[in-house]
């Protein structure tokens, strides 16, 4: 294992990136997974797709660890910073603490349906009250010259019609909103879990379509059900981007054909694997660490060995050099069942 040129974006690669709001790709903020580690991994695969952060609650923002919070924007840009914010009284404290940050974007969680989120009078209730929004959009319009987006679906409870839909986000561009991403499903919050609601309410792209024909010099970015990236690209013909969830944690090697870079997963790894190294030596969690390299072998033969390495990798016999190994050959297609690590 080579484990040389941690991963690097130069100082002209930024200044390209930062200048670029045309990204058509972008991976959706997600709780336990899209963390430092994850996007950190991604960006090795993928320079020009936006990532985000996973939702961080405002106040962990003001009051928190401030070394932690300025950890999250060194990932490499395009980074948004999404955030889970009701009040917008913070808003001034806020702005203060992303002075010294990188991020691209704030988006306003509007769309997450979990207990914990609603019970703190952000995520998907938000669009019970589009004037909150609103309000919270113009807010940060005038504290930051940083974007602001929304991220929502196209409903929530009983308030799952055409026209709410069109009033919440007639009430976000009025406001001063630069992009819309919409989750083409409604948001259950009583009676459903999180992961039901990513998958029981129906796909709903019609709606979104209208929203985008309605306001058609607005971008609006889909979201939800999105598998692949050949699904992505035959939705920008009507959107203006395309966010990938779950199916990016499940297959985060499908994002390698957005660049015009010829890469190897065995490159990418003994970068990341360097990465890995460097933050075990100061102190951070090996399982945290190995997550986002879970499913670097997706459909491919050997992948259930491969798992099986990363879960054994905190036993004293399972090394570092030992997943290189595997992967090398994994690669190479000498994949011989249970005689791999032989």
């Amino acid at each position: 294992m080579k484990l040389t040129n941690l991963f690097s974006i130069n100082n002209k690669e930024k200044k390209t990136i930062n200048n670029d709001s045309n990204f058509k790709f972008s991976i959706a903020p997600m709780m336990d997974r899209t963390d430092t580690h994850f996007r950190n991994f991604m960006r090795l695969i993928t320079k020009k797709t936006l990532l985000y952060t996973e939702m961080i609650n405002v106040n962990s923002i003001i009051y928190g660890d401030q070394n932690k919070f300025l950890a999250e924007s060194n990932t490499g840009n395009p980074l948004a910073l999404q955030i889970g914010i009701s009040d917008t009284k913070l808003i001034p404290k806020l702005t203060k603490k992303l002075i010294n940050t990188t991020f691209s974007e704030i988006n306003i969680n509007c769309g997450c349906p979990s207990d914990r989120v609603v019970n703190g009078k952000f995520g998907a209730i938000l669009m019970k009250n589009p004037d909150l929004v609103g309000n919270i959009v113009y807010s940060l319009k005038n504290k930051t010259e940083l974007p602001i987006t929304v991220k929502t679906r196209i409903g929530v409870d009983n308030y799952d019609s055409e026209e709410f839909l069109y009033k919440f986000v007639e009430k976000c561009i009025n406001n001063g909103v630069n992009k819309i991403i919409i989750h083409a499903r409604k948001a259950i919050l009583k009676g459903l879990t999180p992961h039901e609601n990513r998958t029981i309410p129906p796909l709903n792209y019609m709606r979104v379509k209208k929203i985008k024909k309605t306001f058609h010099k607005h971008k609006i970015v889909i979201n939800g059900g999105i598998m692949s990236i050949e699904k992505g690209k035959s939705l920008l013909d009507t959107f203006d981007g395309v966010m990938i969830g779950r199916a990016a944690w499940d297959n985060p090697w499908m994002f390698s054909v957005i660049d015009d870079q010829k890469i190897s997963k065995i490159d990418i790894l003994d970068k990341y694997l360097l990465y890995v190294a460097n933050k075990l030596d100061h102190g951070f969690s090996k399982t945290l660490l190995l997550k986002p390299i879970f499913n670097l072998f997706y459909g491919v033969n050997g992948s259930k060995m491969w798992k099986q390495q990363l879960s054994n990798y905190p036993a004293k016999y399972t090394t570092l050099q030992n997943l290189y190994n595997l992967a090398e050959k994994i690669e190479n297609s000498k994949f011989d069942g249970h005689k791999l690590l032989a």
